[in-house]
């Protein structure tokens, strides 16, 4: 039996991504630890992975103003 969210072909889908990707991860996520950020963020060519801390599964909601900042400057550079 497979785990949940499981999907073999997802390392090919990440790998075909061409835009620049930030990827925003909340340090106390326990839905989808950050190792699964870190990892998805090898798989897509450039990409960046940042951890906000004191977030949770939505930085954007528990943590709206470093999210907003972190993505503000992404789309700057």
């Amino acid at each position: 039996m497979h785990p949940y969210m499981y999907n073999p072909q997802l390392p090919r889908w990440l790998g075909r991504i061409k835009v620049p990707t930030l990827l925003l991860w909340g340090e106390s996520d326990r839905v989808v630890t950050p190792d699964y950020g870190r990892a998805y963020s090898r798989l897509i060519p450039g990409s960046r992975f940042e951890l906000i801390e004191r977030a949770g599964h939505h930085p954007e909601t528990s943590q709206p103003d470093i999210f907003i900042e972190r993505v503000s400057r992404f789309l700057e550079e």
